[in-house]
């Protein structure tokens, strides 16, 4: 049997409506193009994308047993994402967030935090951690059931088995959430969240700082998103800027997830960390064109053909 990518961490339902110029005030309505469900979080939002990639990938985590969690399953299962390993805790209602989405890409949230916040570390199924090829530990900060040292034991196990590994957050940074943080980062291959959450992480004005950072704390290399403005690959041999793809956004959501799924799928091929990149940066180019994490990415050969067609934003 092969070895799967395995997703681990936060499982999310978007409600997502566009577009939202403001909310009418006491029982008021307003109409809108669209509103659809979608399969988000930063484990679910990624094994999607792995999934739409090519990728055999299971992913771990926690939902409701309520109505919420039962769509987010079935989404996750009509992509071919091996969900046995998602967890059912009765009585807490499924993670889910209402996304008013903006006319300019902007997604504010509103949030229930929900069963991410009571997985622990006596639901991670160890055997699947040790037989993945890769291993993408995604919202570990939103699960306070894994305590201080739950996130770096998956982490350690996974590196231990011969897993390559990457990780990414869910809130938006500070030194509080570093300092949980740091006996992780030495198992994390690729640390990847975006510039804003790494800058508040350590307190840095610049990604490029941020970055340095990181790596002094034992990460192998730092892949920073940074929206309009593309990505930022740091690691002790080299660091490589990549401008974003010139297109016309129509929402942001679950970009930062597609990238990671991109550039996981790329690693899995032995591709250079500078072309791993490339497809990072198209697989998120092309679910902003759409309205959800589960939008524009199509399979492996359409994204192929995107990353080499579609140019890239003027520097």
């Amino acid at each position: 049997m092969s070895r799967p990518a395995v997703t681990l961490g936060a499982h999310v339902l978007d409600i997502l409506g566009r577009y939202v110029t403001h909310i009418p005030d006491g029982q008021g309505s307003v109409l809108l193009d669209e509103i659809r469900l979608a399969p988000a979080g930063s484990a679910a939002g990624t094994a999607v994308g792995l999934a739409k990639l090519g990728l055999a990938v299971a992913t771990a985590g926690a939902v409701g047993d309520d109505a919420l969690g039962d769509v987010l399953i079935r989404a996750l299962n009509s992509f071919g994402v091996d969900t046995s390993q998602v967890i059912r805790k009765p009585g807490v209602p499924t993670s889910a967030s209402i996304l008013p989405i903006r006319r300019n890409g902007d997604r504010p949230a509103l949030h229930v935090i929900g069963a991410n916040a009571v997985y622990s570390i006596d639901d991670v199924p160890w055997p699947l951690i040790e037989r993945a090829a890769h291993l993408h530990l995604g919202g570990s900060d939103s699960m306070r059931g894994l305590g201080r040292d739950g996130a770096a034991q998956i982490l350690r196990r996974a590196r231990d088995s011969g897993a390559t590994t990457s990780m990414d957050i869910l809130s938006e940074g500070s030194p509080k959430l570093l300092a949980i943080l740091k006996p992780c980062l030495p198992f994390v291959d690729w640390f990847m969240p975006n510039a804003d959450q790494a800058c508040k992480l350590t307190q840095s004005q610049a990604p490029e700082e941020a970055a340095r950072q990181l790596l002094d704390l034992g990460v192998r290399g730092v892949v920073l998103t940074m929206g309009a403005d593309g990505s930022l690959l740091t690691t002790a041999r080299e660091k490589v800027h990549l401008a974003a793809h010139d297109i016309a956004v129509v929402d942001t959501s679950g970009c930062g997830d597609a990238y990671c799924a991109g550039f996981i799928r790329a690693i899995g091929l032995g591709w250079p960390p500078s072309e791993c990149m490339k497809l990072g940066n198209a697989a998120a180019a092309m679910v902003a064109q759409g309205l959800g994490s589960d939008a524009g990415i199509r399979d492996f050969d359409d994204t192929i053909r995107f990353m080499r067609e579609t140019p890239l934003r003027p520097s």
